[in-house]
């Protein structure tokens, strides 16, 4: 096995890439969520289970297809209208609607054609429900006659036998509609769509009819009730009038309202004292300018003549009293009458002023006292028509009362002679476009229809049964499961030999597929942790027989080709088998070495090549947990540890025993595990993983051993690993 080293790392290389080794997250997250190639190896794992439902179902299809009763399907078409023909003006034309209000109007045409009332309209007229013809020409079993509600039961039967058969489809975008009946007999088929489509346009002209008949009768039982309630407003408003009093005139104002008696002489009265208060105004403010102003500052009095008169005389006089006193004394006898005339002047003027002054103040006091007669006069009338607006009130509500009744009995009696004049007159809005024909070719069964709708079957169920088993299978099918579902780096995976050779006999070969995987591991190994390869090396299994010890072995023999000094030690004291892929002998060994009964030069072997010595496991111990546990197999390790580069220990396997946790738990202690490609379940292999987790184990990653490479193409992952074999040197 000495071939050249360069050549060793090529491959090994190549391998590791191809077999996975360490996977970057990012690889990981790359992969496509539908993953053609994993579907396609989940396939072909259950081929033959796929093909056996194929074509179960295919043929079950074919056989019941020719069992089928051949079936007809005529069909007749419809045309819908939203609005109907108007034969008189005065008939009433539904406004134009919108897209929504059309296609609601048109599903609901659709769902009266599919009513109960419809296809017991038909079934009467075609004498359905007479015996159990229908039920024998359509090929299905009638209730049975001792159901206590025979009857009932039969009808409810036929009924549903025709909706079964019914079709109404409804184009998108259009107003035809159409309508299919499904029978073993064609000529049957023709005449129930013919039928239906002709008791569908009767039954829309008997709807209108009736419709119309009793809106008619409704209207006249309104108008009544109208015309007696207009009679009951109209005498309510007048004997509310007459026993209140209120009297209305009309009004010729624009808007024609009523005006009462009171309200007209209060508009007069309030006129008069308007004009009574600016005219006493107006004289209060003139006797106030003359009540204290000098008499000559009257306008009166500058403009009374005989004033004016008096007082030319009076002037005269003074002067001529001037004139005398200017030469006699005032008591002169010639002075003394002068005096006396000038005197009686005064109280003329004075007398005439005092008049003018009184005028005044009597137009004054006339003035107010008009406004108060007047403000006495308005104020009754206000209360007057304050009380009638009070009882104005209840009567406008009687006279609104009059008018609405009146204007809801004129719009009654106009629309009722309209309904009049339209009666026993309806145009229909749904007219037949197709008459149903006797179908030449049967609508079912369709031998390409149901052999498709078979393989559709058979592929769900297989697709089912897949589902299923893989859903209760745990077993690890490909590499790529341990990093996808359990969370582990994979380190290499380790191939079953070719043409029936054992792996020892494989492991002969340095070319071999068996020889390149532990290569490609040892590679692994040297990357997985940053320290490179471990001094200490733990190799363990969740359950026996998973191949450990060829693959402890093996790794042992590739880093020995690399020229480190590498020592196996076999710490499986139950069942040792390291001896025999050495090809070493077992007579003393570990045991004996921690007993106290062989020292290590004597327990050593040197293996076949490879630079690897072999401390096997000498004789079967009573206890090997307390050997494994004890300071001597921890001075032992040292030693091994000093005299060698590398210490690689074969475990026992994790599940059912403690001696792997406590190997693992050694100092600078690195964990390998493996996992069967022939057996290993997630459920064991996650078991394992946390026990020695739980112990204080550095897992490195796990092997996954004795892999079928023919089933690597297929494999139930995103990884590919077929390229392990397809590499091939030279001869």
């Amino acid at each position: 096995m000495g071939w050249p080293v360069g050549m060793h790392e090529t491959v090994r290389h190549v391998n590791t890439v191809s077999m996975g080794g360490e996977t970057p997250r990012d690889a990981l997250d790359a992969r496509p969520v539908l993953d053609l190639r994993q579907l396609f190896g989940i396939a072909w794992r259950y081929h033959r289970a796929i093909i056996a439902s194929v074509f179960g179902a295919v043929l079950l299809g074919l056989v019941a297809t020719f069992l089928m009763t051949p079936r007809y399907t005529a069909f007749g078409t419809i045309q819908v209208d939203q609005e109907e023909q108007r034969i008189l003006d005065s008939q009433e034309q539904a406004p134009a609607a919108n897209f929504q209000e059309s296609e609601r109007f048109l599903k609901t045409t659709v769902d009266v054609l599919r009513s109960r009332q419809m296809a017991e309209r038909v079934g009467r007229e075609l004498d359905l429900f007479e015996g159990d013809a229908f039920f024998e020409l359509m090929r299905a079993s009638a209730p049975n006659p001792e159901l206590a509600n025979y009857e009932q039961a039969r009808n409810e039967a036929i009924v549903k036998l025709i909706h079964d058969n019914l079709q109404v489809s409804l184009a998108n975008d259009s107003r035809v509609v159409t309508i299919g009946f499904t029978s073993p007999d064609p000529e049957f088929s023709a005449r129930f769509v013919n039928n239906f489509i002709t008791n569908f346009l009767r039954y829309n002209i008997e709807r209108r009819l009736d419709k119309s008949v009793y809106a008619r009768d409704f209207l006249s039982e309104q108008l009544e009730e109208a015309r007696q309630r207009l009679q009951r407003a109209e005498r309510a408003a007048n004997d509310y009038a007459r026993n209140s009093g209120v009297v209305r005139l009309p009004s010729g104002s624009a808007d024609g309202s009523e005006s009462t008696l009171t309200a007209v002489d209060l508009g007069r009265y309030n006129e008069a004292l308007t004009n009574a208060r600016n005219a006493r105004i107006a004289a209060q403010s003139r006797w106030e300018q003359v009540r204290d102003a000098p008499a000559l500052a009257i306008p009166e009095v500058a403009g009374n003549q005989a004033l004016q008169s008096l007082y030319g005389e009076r002037a005269k006089l003074a002067a001529k009293l001037e004139q005398e006193l200017a030469t006699k004394q005032a008591n002169h006898p010639t002075v003394v009458p002068i005096r006396q005339e000038l005197s009686e002047y005064d109280r003329q003027i004075e007398r005439l002023t005092s008049g003018v002054r009184e005028s005044i103040r009597d137009n004054f006091l006339t003035a107010q006292n008009r406004e108060n007669e007047l403000i006495r006069r308005v104020s009754g009338l206000v209360r007057e028509n304050q009380r009638e607006r009070d009882d104005s009130v209840q009567l406008n509500t009687l006279l609104r009362e009059v008018e609405t009744s009146r204007q809801l009995y004129d719009g009654l009696l106009q629309r009722f002679r309209e309904m009049s004049a339209e009666a026993n007159i309806t145009a229909n809005n749904v007219q037949q476009i197709d008459v149903a024909e006797p179908p030449v070719k049967p609508s079912s069964p369709r031998l390409l229809l149901n052999l498709a709708l078979a393989l559709l079957g058979g592929m769900g169920l297989a697709a089912a049964y897949i589902f299923f088993r893989e859903q209760i299978d745990d077993r690890i099918r490909s590499p790529g499961e341990l990093q996808d579902r359990l969370g582990v780096k994979l380190l290499g995976i380790t191939p079953v030999p070719k043409d029936g050779a054992t792996p020892e006999e494989a492991m002969q070969d340095p070319k071999s597929p068996l020889s390149e995987a532990f290569y490609s591991i040892r590679t692994a190994l040297q990357f997985a942790d940053a320290g490179g390869l471990p001094g200490k090396l733990l190799v363990t299994s969740s359950q026996k027989e998973e191949g450990k010890s060829l693959t402890a072995y093996g790794i042992a023999c590739a880093i020995g080709d690399l020229g480190k000094s590498v020592v196996l030690v076999d710490c499986d004291l139950r069942r040792p088998t390291v001896h025999k892929k050495a090809g070493v002998e077992n007579g003393r060994g570990m045991v004996e070495l921690l007993t106290g009964e062989a020292t290590l030069d004597e327990a050593l072997k040197s293996g076949t090549g490879h630079q690897v010595s072999v401390l096997p496991a000498g004789s079967i111990a009573t206890n090997p947990g307390d050997l494994l546990a004890s300071d001597r197999f921890a001075a032992l390790l040292d030693d091994l540890e000093a005299r060698f580069d590398i210490v690689i220990l074969d475990a026992p396997p994790v599940l059912g025993l403690a001696d792997a946790v406590i190997l693992s738990a050694l100092p600078q202690a690195k964990t390998m595990m493996l996992a069967d490609a022939q057996g290993a379940t997630r459920g064991r292999l996650r078991g394992a993983i946390e026990r020695l987790r739980a112990g204080g184990a550095d897992i490195l990653g796990v092997v996954f051993s004795r892999y079928d490479l023919s089933k690597s193409r297929f494999a139930n992952d995103g990884y590919s690993y077929g390229g392990y074999a397809y590499y091939e040197y030279e001869a």
